[in-house]
């Protein structure tokens, strides 16, 4: 499917589902060198860089499932 057979509202999601995809890939990169610079005894603050890990997973996972099932009204 091109961006020319799509209608405006779905290539508005496209859009924002590619554009939201972009901080999260920074926001893990980010979380992911913090947790190898960061003293392992600092418990709390792994705790609190594995909660964004995961925060920024269930992010990726609805737009994932966002971009899926707006494929399959269109179909």
């Amino acid at each position: 499917m091109t961006l020319s057979e799509i209608s405006p509202s779905e290539a508005i999601l496209v859009d924002l589902i590619h554009d939201l995809r972009q901080p999260l890939g920074n926001i893990e990169t980010s979380a992911y060198c913090l947790n190898l610079i960061t003293d392992p005894g600092l418990v709390r603050v792994h705790e609190h860089l594995r909660a964004i890990e995961q925060q920024v997973a269930r992010a990726a996972e609805l737009l994932t499932a966002a971009a899926a099932e707006m494929l399959r009204a269109r179909a």
